[in-house]
């Protein structure tokens, strides 16, 4: 499953676990015959299940999942002989006991229930949805426990079996499911039924089915039919996706030895979706908008992002689907490698994309999550539906995926290989633990993965490596020392046991490289050559960050652009904000780092530089410096700009259409520019007349800063545009802007919309946040939230009230850190309570850090500030 379009939530506490909501181990599944009858307009339907298991010893009693089911008949059959069951429903374990008089004997038997079920609004299990038109649809979201939601079941992944799913559908309506359609025969009634090929072997998580209006375009890659439904009218959107799909999918039957194994592909887009998307078997969900695309107007972010998503779901197809989990707790293998394997085959499509690039920033980011003392290992034992559902956060997809590309370096990318095909073929079909994967890697390799990865995996956090550096003669020598980093700075000084077996890679200022693993607290290592500096995460593969010494941070500085690669250069300037974060460096040798790169015109290095810069300005400038550090901004930026252009020059890249709308962006928004804001304002009212007129990237930056002074008329304009977009991309465009004015007045305008019955309940959530992390609209918001908090909590699906909770680790205020307190102790969130304890730690760290770089800030200001002088 991806996160898209909402915040990943990050967390982490100790669960207090609760065995008892685990199934019995006294009967297993062996196939499912289910079908499914929806009522869409009553938001119910009729199922009728019949369950082949085997029974592992003789008992009375067997136990399923089920959540708000309605039963009608439950027979047992065993040896024969048919028993009426009992049924007695434990709620509070989502299960029910289905009980019969007379022993069943082990071995074979079948259990056959006829049931009504909830077409939830709640996009969970089997619920209902509604296209722009006001179709409604029936469709699955089964991950991670709300398979029982749809049928009875042993709703645990390893419990794996085949399924024959049947739909009976209005005539009208397609049905969509794991395997192809055996038969469509008219009947019972107005209705048609329609049955599918029995699945492999999967678990209860992976089946899925869709009902409704929906059409599509096909094609095909190595012999295996795709195709892209989307509801109707939009299908001409899906070619971008079946192109992706196409390329993505002959890459991995090379990659993994093992040729597709579900016969057909078909990814789903659905307006109503919780999630970005979901790895059903042979049949992706999506929420459209990270599907559909208008492939000629659509924007390169959004290409890339629905080439990511569709990839990292179809790698799921072999690691997840064929090779499951035995338990939750390993989810993070799943979600991790998806994650890391989804860059590779867009990397040989789409080049130019620079995905490898975007996996740097992407570490960087995680390791922001795993400096947290909040944070939590990447193996979290989970027990409970909210547990689980808390498992599925930046640790499961970031850290996991990180940790996974250190190894691929240590290991080398064909040894790697070899040790995935290994895992995958020797539990296809079945299910495996973590440990599994990294034995066959080191079996593989003959390197020691096996004691490794327990350390990045097993214990929370991250190290820093500190590098010091002597030079004697024609010679190096090099000591790293190991701890745990934190954002905290009393945490971070304090003395602390932790240690991990570290794969990294050394690189001098005079060319020389080594690879050691650091298996010490410290260890020593020498290098030919004087050297003024070290890099010691050369090639920026490394989990880890790495603490340099003022002289060498001062020499990198100078020689990063000439030396350094682009992703060193993102993973160097990411160590030296870590030591601002601690008061090891003033955040003036971060700015001077930003000078040295002012050159630079590689749009990921900038990327997170920008996205650094704003953080600053933020909340570490006091108003009395605002205009100096905005006049500082204007400077250095303006050259970086007009480089690129304010419009295309002739053909250009991708990452220059990409680059321009970032710099647009820092420019009229951190900067303040007036050039800026006069051109946003500018394209946006020339996108609002026609939107193929304006590059997309350009336009969703321009809407933003056009908000910030906009007044009721614009805001007018964006909500006509609304009624009639003519994509989701779109749509999200203008909505998302209305989030972004500094007028409060439209601000609560948009806060009373996100709970009207005009937005989509998935947008809700998404729209507050975006008010709580806009400057402006943070207090608005955050009392908004609490106000309303009934409405909230109750919008969006699993992931939603968790987004909420995370939203307010944007604020850097002790008053409002008090409010949040109080308001979570009276309103606790079950699955999100590693959310709220870092977003608390999130905002006593920002509080620190103020205090201390204030000063700093204003002193490096007044220095470098006044020389910009103000355009």
């Amino acid at each position: 499953m991806k996160r898209s379009l909402a915040i990943l939530i990050f967390a982490l506490t100790t669960f207090p676990l609760a065995n008892a909501q685990r199934l019995p181990e006294v009967a297993s599944p062996e196939n499912y015959k289910l079908t499914f009858a929806p009522d869409l307009e009553k938001a119910s339907f009729e199922g009728d299940e019949t369950i082949s298991i085997r029974v592992l010893r003789s008992m009375s009693e067997i136990t399923l999942n089920a959540v708000d089911i309605d039963f009608h008949e439950v027979t047992i059959t065993s040896g024969g002989i048919a028993q009426t069951a009992t049924v007695r429903a434990e709620r509070d374990k989502e299960m029910v006991v289905l009980a019969v008089e007379k022993p069943l004997a082990a071995g074979p038997a079948t259990v056959h229930i006829t049931y009504t079920g909830i077409l939830n609004n709640e996009m969970r299990g089997l619920y209902l949805g509604k296209d722009d038109q006001g179709r409604k649809y029936a469709a699955s979201q089964f991950e991670a426990t709300d398979a029982r939601r749809a049928f009875p079941s042993f709703d645990e992944p390893a419990y794996k079996a085949t399924f024959d799913i049947t739909a009976i559908a209005d005539k009208s309506q397609v049905a969509i499911s794991n395997q192809k359609i055996i038969s469509d025969t008219p009947g019972p009634g107005e209705k048609h039924t329609v049955r599918f090929a029995t699945t492999a072997k999967i678990s209860s998580y992976l089946a899925a089915l869709v009902v409704g209006n929906f059409e599509y375009i096909e094609g095909e890659a190595d012999g295996i039919p795709i195709r892209v439904y989307s509801t109707p009218g939009k299908k001409e959107m899906g070619k971008f996706a079946l192109e992706s799909a196409e390329h993505i999918l002959g890459y991995y039957d090379k990659y993994f030895n093992i040729k597709y194994p579900y016969g057909k592909l078909d990814l789903i887009g659905l307006p109503d979706f919780s999630a970005g998307a979901m790895e059903n078997v042979g049949c992706i969900t999506f929420r459209e908008v990270v599907l559909l695309i208008d492939e000629k107007q659509g924007s390169v972010d959004l290409k890339k992002e629905i080439a990511s998503i569709i990839s990292h779901e179809m790698a799921h197809q072999w690691f997840g689907d064929l090779v499951t989990m035995k338990w939750w707790d390993d989810i993070w293998l799943n979600e991790g490698f998806a994650t890391w394997m989804s860059s590779k085959p867009l990397e040989k499509w789409k080049p130019e994309w620079n995905y490898d690039l975007d996996d740097v920033s992407g570490t960087g980011q995680t390791l922001s999550v795993d400096s947290l003392a909040n944070t939590r290992p990447i193996h979290q034992a989970a027990e409970s539906p909210a547990q689980i559902q808390e498992l599925f956060d930046g640790i499961a997809y970031g850290k996991a995926s990180s940790v996974l590309r250190m190894l691929e370096a240590y290991l080398g990318e064909e040894t790697f290989r070899a040790g995935v095909n290994a895992y995958l073929q020797q539990h296809q079909y079945a299910n495996a633990t973590a440990e599994d994967f990294w034995d066959a890697q080191a079996w593989t390799s003959k390197k020691p993965v096996d004691q490794i990865m327990p350390t990045f995996v097993k214990q929370a956090g991250v190290p820093i490596i500190d590098v010091k550096l002597q030079c004697s003669g024609s010679s190096t020598t090099v000591t790293l020392d190991q701890r745990r980093y934190y954002y905290d700075r009393e945490k971070f000084r304090s003395p602390n046991d932790v240690l991990w077996e570290v794969p990294l890679c050394m690189k001098s200022s005079t060319g020389s490289q080594k690879c050691e693993l650091l298996t010490k607290r410290q260890a020593t290592f020498t290098l030919p050559g004087c050297s003024t500096w070290v890099l010691a995460n050369a090639g920026a593969t490394g989990y880890y960050r790495v603490g340099y010494q003022p002289d060498a941070v001062r020499a990198l500085a100078k020689d990063a652009e000439s030396k350094l690669s682009p992703a060193e250069r993102i993973t160097l300037q990411t160590d030296i904000w870590a030591s601002v974060r601690v008061g090891r460096e003033p955040v003036g040798d971060y700015l001077a780092l930003t000078q040295g790169l002012g050159s630079d015109r590689n749009r990921a290095v900038l990327e997170d530089v920008l996205g650094q810069l704003n953080y600053i300005g933020r909340y570490l400038v006091t108003d009395r410096d605002r205009e100096s550090y905005r006049a500082w901004l204007r400077q250095y930026l303006t050259p970086i700009l007009n480089d690129v252009g304010w419009n295309a020059k002739g053909a250009e890249t991708d990452e220059q259409r990409t680059l321009r709308a970032r710099l647009l962006t820092s420019l009229g928004y951190d900067a303040r520019d007036p050039e800026a804001l006069a051109s946003a304002r500018k394209i946006a009212d020339k996108a609002l007349e026609n939107p193929n007129s304006v590059d997309a990237d350009l336009a969703a930056s321009a809407f933003g800063l056009a908000a910030l002074s906009g007044g009721d008329a614009f805001y007018d304009k964006l909500m006509a545009a609304l009624k009639n977009p003519k994509s989701p991309e779109e749509y999200y465009t203008y909505l998302f802007a209305l989030t972004q004015f500094g007028d409060a007045k439209l601000l609560q305008r948009t806060l009373d919309y996100a709970i009207s019955p005009d937005v989509r309940e998935q947008d809700t959530v998404m729209l507050i946040a975006r008010v709580m992390e806009n400057p402006a609209g943070e207090k608005q918001a955050w009392a908004f939230v609490r106000s309303h908090w009934d409405a909230v909590q109750k919008s969006g699906g699993p992931f939603a009230s968790a987004a909420i909770v995370n939203a307010t680790e944007s604020f850097c205020d002790a008053d409002m850190r008090d409010q949040v307190v109080d308001f979570y102790t009276a309103h606790k969130i079950e699955a999100a309570e590693r959310s709220y304890r870092q977003s608390i730690e999130g905002i006593n760290n920002c509080v620190d850090l103020k205090s201390q770089q204030e000063p700093q800030l204003a002193s490096w200001l007044g220095e470098h500030g006044a020389s910009a002088g103000g355009k």
